[in-house]
């Protein structure tokens, strides 16, 4: 390596670490202590000053250290990404690493916050489907900023049509995270309608030529906030009597924005909301148990009915 490069190497780690010793700043830099003291006046001549501090715990420091003050950043701000941080990799996301080390060069010039730790209970993806859903996010995010199809081999859980490989040309229109998974969102030519897609059921995928026009009435925020989880379907009224401990864990919880909780008593609630995604939400109401009544709508209370006899039926 250069002695430029070298030079600039010493000054990022004096950056980041506050004090360091000329022994531990030559074996990082693989060079000897002599060569150390040279950068040390390159720098000077730079206008970098780098301080002396004698003693057993001395070493060099940086005079005129980088102060995120002058780029406005807060106490507060930097707590947000500390915990950001700590929650993205102890995830699931196919960018953690590179977020962590951009995290990390932010809040090494701060040096005043203390470690957190943080655990986010997930399943782990093995690590050659991390690698495949990274290629296809990048893939997928030059078509949204070029604004051009992509064609892929997609298996989706849908029916029993679908359940094979599928070939289809997507406009895509952005991406999404929901329930520990990277989702894309965009118009399918082959159901010709918005669809969403699970990055990690998509087999092959490249990115064509032709262009595409946004449909920019397509309102992805507002739909999903109106959704219980991912499925755009009809709008419907919920209403659920809920009691303990079911009823504490859906007070906690936001499920629509449209939601209102009434305490009939001290173990029960009266759960009501307008929302989508008929589906999840009727998944949602069997993991319940006996722990929830459907006052409506009568077609879920009956499915529900349905699905309890076929439970019965397996285990009889």
């Amino acid at each position: 390596m250069s002695r430029l490069s070298n030079a600039l190497n010493m000054y990022m780690l004096l950056q980041s670490r506050r004090l360091l010793q000329v022994k531990e700043i030559a074996e990082i830099l693989e060079v000897s202590p002599r060569m150390v003291k040279e950068y040390k006046k390159d720098l000077g001549k730079a206008g970098i000053y780098i301080g002396s501090k004698r003693g057993r715990n001395g070493g060099y420091y940086l005079e005129n250290r980088m102060d995120l003050k002058g780029l406005g950043i807060t106490k507060k701000e930097l707590e947000a990404l500390k915990m950001a941080n700590e929650i993205i990799k102890s995830g699931n996301y196919i960018f953690s690493l590179d977020f962590e080390m951009l995290a990390n060069k932010v809040l090494n010039l701060e040096g005043e916050l203390d470690h957190i730790d943080y655990f986010n209970k997930d399943t782990l993806k093995p690590l050659y489907m991390q690698k495949k859903e990274k290629e296809f996010w990048k893939t997928i995010s030059k078509g949204i900023v070029s604004r051009r199809k992509i064609h892929m081999s997609y298996r989706s859980l849908a029916n029993n049509e679908e359940r094979s490989d599928i070939q289809r040309i997507v406009h895509p229109y952005g991406t999404f995270y929901h329930d520990g998974a990277m989702y894309f969102f965009g118009y399918c030519e082959l159901r010709k309608n918005i669809r969403y897609f699970k990055i990690s059921r998509i087999q092959e995928l490249s990115i064509l030529d032709d262009k595409f026009t946004i449909n920019n009435t397509y309102d992805i925020k507002n739909i999903l906030r109106k959704s219980f989880g991912i499925i755009d379907d009809d709008m419907f009224y919920l209403k659920l009597k809920i009691s303990y401990p079911m009823s504490q864990l859906v007070k906690e919880k936001q499920y629509s924005v449209e939601q209102k909780i009434t305490e009939l008593d001290r173990d029960t609630i009266l759960f009501e909301a307008k929302l989508k995604g008929y589906p999840e939400v009727k998944s949602w109401v069997l993991s319940m148990g006996s722990k929830v009544e459907v006052l409506e709508p009568k077609k879920l209370k009956e499915d529900i009915i349905n699905e309890m006899r076929k439970l019965g039926k397996v285990y009889e």
